[in-house]
């Protein structure tokens, strides 16, 4: 038997070195098509794992091929074979304007043209499948394999390498588009496929192979919708500022982020307990008015409470005379979207079961063995209290106990309302020229602390009162905490700096702004890995903005220091970080 195949492997061979492409390509298809279907496919029965991947025994036309005209491709196999995740691993460079067909059978893949696709000239097209192709039995994949081929009269031989990474926080991703165009106009990612273009690996890292010598221009592209071009808000985008020379150009590293969103909208609303509707956004904004159409609200009658980041605005209102509320959402004067709610009225929150409307504390260092030195005391309640009837004589009627011992010295603990809903304990310091000033209260160490508040010292804007409200908590050890001295050396014509102390999950921990050469003190630091970073505020905004493509903008620079930060227990650490623009 192995002889009869050998016979017609030469066969084969002698049919497709003389005769017409089309017709050795036939009787390849037609003898594969013979001897496979005889053939009956079985697991190994034992013996060695295969770890040997596929071996191509022949290629029709042969790979590296020049003046390439055919519509289809076929490559033979010296063992059955598979595809696996194609969709993701193939890369075709050039881009075609049409999907190939790609098949498998048994041994044998085909690619085949799509009819209306036109090569373009003198390219050299680079096909490659990643690690989709593998064997059929153990999955062994034939790592990175290629099928290349040139329309013109040589194969191009340039590579570019690089790193994407993103501009705020350094990260790397894998499947982002890294492409080059022969067309210099601002609106290309917009409009047309690239020339050439590669995708980066898991680490950011990506090679751009067979390109031709020339300039291009070289944008980069998180594509969210797979059509290589630029054309939704979701999608993220990078650039380099000139041309590249292909020639000159190996190693880039190229920043991606995400433009602003161009237009302001309403994202959803929230209305699931009395009083509050939440109107969530798709970015940041300060500019928000919320008029009623329906009915009067005065002042006193509406709170409004942005989040941290304002992208969300909860919109309290004490006023349910009628049973719908229409509210007009405006982005200054321009009016973005109009919202209507059946008013959830008083009587029925008050019977609720599952929501019932009471003033309650929502946060506070209730039963915490392990309240911070240096954290400010606070108390969340989950609505605004009333501030016309927050009154700072209440400290007469809070006891706090050290230990247990009732702090004697009540008129020093100043209780202060922070917007609406939460409430600070400071302390009162007068100075000898009469002057007063407010900060935190210290606390002892390894100290337990009893705060006792009686019911009804609090009222919120619906006139519910609170319950009694006892917060028991102790305080750390001073030595649980480190200490990290901050010299940074920044030149004279440097700018504005945001200076960023973060945990390993990228949490702020400090922030400081600065314009020249400073130490900074973190005090009282968790014994862990810190990371340091530094944004150059351009424009200083005191946050980092992102780049704009259309405008040539880069995002602001962001560098972290290399090495991590790490803190102990007890201990002082002292740092040097020289920063070079």
């Amino acid at each position: 038997m192995r002889s009869k195949l050998k016979y017609i492997y030469n066969k084969i061979n002698a049919i497709s070195t003389s005769a017409n492409w089309y017709v050795s390509t036939f009787v390849y298809l037609l003898i594969s098509t013979l001897i496979f279907s005889c053939a009956q496919v079985v697991a190994p029965g034992g013996g060695e794992k295969d770890i040997t991947p596929p071996k191509v025994v022949k290629y029709i036309p042969d790979s590296a091929s020049l003046n390439f005209k055919s519509k289809s491709i076929v490559v033979f196999f010296d063992e059955f074979i598979q595809l696996k995740d194609l969709n993701n691993q193939l890369i075709i460079s050039p881009p075609l304007e049409n999907s190939p067909d790609i098949k498998v059978r048994n041994k044998m893949l085909t690619i085949d043209f799509d009819k209306e696709e036109i090569l373009k000239p003198n390219t050299t097209y680079s096909i490659s499948f990643g690690n989709a192709l593998q064997d059929i039995h153990e999955n062994n994949p034939i790592d990175n394999f290629k099928y290349i081929f040139s329309t013109g009269g040589f194969i191009d031989s340039v590579v570019v390498k690089g790193k994407i990474e993103n501009a705020f926080d350094h990260k790397t991703d894998k499947g982002i588009l890294v492409m080059l165009y022969t067309d210099f106009s601002d609106s290309v990612i917009y409009k047309k496929k690239p020339d050439y273009f590669a995708k980066t690996k898991e680490d950011g890292t990506f090679q751009i192979n067979n390109i031709r010598t020339s300039k291009y221009k070289l944008l980069v592209l998180k594509d969210a919708n797979s059509n290589y071009k630029y054309d939704s808000e979701s999608e993220s985008v990078g650039f380099i500022d000139a041309l590249i020379d292909v020639t000159e150009k190996k190693n880039i590293l190229i920043d991606v982020f995400q433009e602003p969103s161009k237009k302001l909208f309403l994202k959803k609303t929230n209305y699931n307990s009395y009083g509050k509707i939440s109107f969530i956004f798709n970015k940041t904004t300060d500019s928000i008015r919320i008029e009623p159409l329906n009915l009067t609200l005065n002042e006193k009658d509406v709170f409004l409470d942005y989040s941290k980041n304002k992208d969300t605005l909860n919109y309290w209102f004490r006023k349910d005379d009628k049973d719908s509320i229409i509210l007009q959402v405006k982005n200054g004067y321009r009016i973005i979207d109009t919202v209507d709610f059946k008013i959830i009225k008083k009587e029925d929150a008050l019977k609720s079961r599952r929501n019932p409307l009471r003033l309650v504390v929502v946060n506070s260092p209730a039963g915490n063995q392990n309240v911070d030195l240096n954290a400010e005391f606070k108390i969340v309640f989950n609505n605004p209290l009333d501030p016309v009837l927050f009154n700072n004589s209440i400290s007469k009627e809070i006891n706090l106990i050290e230990d247990t011992v009732p702090i004697k010295d009540h008129k020093n603990l100043f209780y202060t309302l922070e917007p609406f809903n939460t409430i600070s304990i400071n302390t009162k310091i007068i100075a000898k020229d009469g002057s007063v000033k407010i900060v935190p209260v210290v606390f002892k160490e390894n100290t337990n602390y009893h705060l006792f508040i009686p019911p009804g010292t609090f009222t919120d804007i619906f006139g519910l009162t609170n319950d009694t409200i006892k917060i028991d908590f102790k305080t750390r050890e001073e030595k649980f905490y480190g200490t990290l001295k901050l010299n940074l050396d920044i030149p004279v014509t440097a700018g504005n700096y945001i200076v960023q102390l973060l945990d390993e999950k990228e949490t702020i921990v400090k922030e400081s702004n600065i314009n020249k050469s400073e130490t900074l003190f973190y005090e009282y630091l968790y014994p862990k890995k810190y990371k340091l970073k530094i944004i150059y505020d351009n424009n200083a905004n005191f946050k980092w903005d992102t780049g704009n493509l259309l405008q040539k903008l880069q995002p602001e620079k962001v560098i972290y220091n290399a090495e991590p930060v790490n803190t102990r227990p007890n201990w002082d650490l002292e740092l040097e970080w020289k920063v070079i623009p």
